[in-house]
């Protein structure tokens, strides 16, 4: 089965920067791996799932030649592979904890249409039935993805409730860290869970219902010890993780960008084999470590994530001959 590597905007710049600019990259060594993934997933022995978050940032790149050179790498190399939403991610993981199904990573790296939005939800009995009707889909889906990718930007009114969007975010969580500088780790870990919990609203009881459960039994699950409740899960809790350790510095500033970070990159090491994310996020991931269920092997570069990958490629040749 293909390894899942899921990059971080940063890394996909690198990875066009060495199929159409490589001398923009001081370091051989990162230059060579991007070479070395790029091999890997054009044979099919990696995917290089895109998520709504690549969507997002490729279209705040403008216009030109840099945007395109992106854009046109992501459709060279993705294969038309996508990562659920988080939104949708977090919804099936709360169903989960109410009783329901596990999402596996096969629900959440999906050749499926729509599957990036947050509306979408995975059926595994699509999988089998009505093949025609399914590829059709996503060969339309694959079309408008790749427009989307070459031409959206974002209109001036939409950047503008989108900044507000985000700032409003921003503004929650640097008014809980000045709460959290003096209080107990418990104490302020617990905000961190009521914070997720106030964010995904809709999520939860839309994942109640489906889960048939009422509102007072939702209620008394979420109270009862709604941190224990989101550290089981595996994107959600490596979100609190995150929120809790920035919270615990009183120094760190939340920055625009920092929602993507947070919000995608916990999916895609919960779910993915592989990630390859930006140095803070990632290093906070890391950190995480034993605290989180099983997941992603973490990396902060390309040649880091390609010794790993190549190394663990090697024991399982090894492991299959000797069988």
């Amino acid at each position: 089965m293909p390894r899942i590597v899921y990059l971080d905007q940063n890394h996909w710049i690198t990875l066009a920067q060495a199929r159409r600019a490589p001398e923009k990259i001081p370091n051989e060594e990162e230059r060579e791996a991007a070479d070395q993934l790029w091999e890997l997933a054009t044979t099919g022995l990696v995917r290089l799932p895109l998520s709504f978050a690549h969507l997002g940032e490729t279209a705040h790149a403008g216009n030109g030649q840099r945007r395109r050179d992106l854009a046109e790498t992501m459709l060279e190399a993705y294969d038309g592979w996508h990562m659920m939403h988080p939104l949708a991610i977090t919804r099936h993981e709360f169903q989960a904890a109410f009783g329901g199904p596990a999402l596996t990573s096969e629900d959440v790296f999906t050749t499926a249409a729509d599957s990036p939005f947050s509306t979408y939800t995975p059926d595994p009995r699509k999988r089998a039935s009505d093949s025609a009707r399914r590829s059709l889909a996503e060969l339309t889906w694959r079309a408008a993805w790749s427009c989307a990718l070459l031409e959206d930007t974002l209109s001036e009114e939409e950047a503008e409730a989108e900044a507000r969007a985000v700032d409003r975010w921003m503004g929650a969580l640097t008014n809980l860290a000045q709460l959290s500088v003096d209080s107990p780790i418990g104490e302020d870990r617990g905000r961190a869970a009521l914070q997720l919990v106030a964010g995904f609203q809709k999520e939860i009881a839309l994942a109640a219902m489906r889960a048939g459960l009422s509102a007072a039994e939702m209620h008394d699950q979420l109270i009862e010890d709604p941190t224990a409740l989101i550290a089981r899960m595996p994107s959600c809790g490596r979100s609190l993780e995150i929120v809790h350790a920035r919270l615990r510095n009183a120094t760190d500033k939340w920055r625009r960008s920092d929602m993507n970070d947070l919000y995608f990159l916990a999916p895609a090491a919960a779910y993915a084999h592989y990630v390859a994310a930006e140095k803070k996020t990632g290093n906070y991931l890391m950190s995480s470590t034993g605290r989180t269920t099983p997941g992603a092997s973490v990396h902060l570069n390309l040649r880091s994530l390609l010794k790993q990958l190549r190394q663990d490629m090697q024991v399982g040749v090894e492991s299959a001959q000797s069988m």
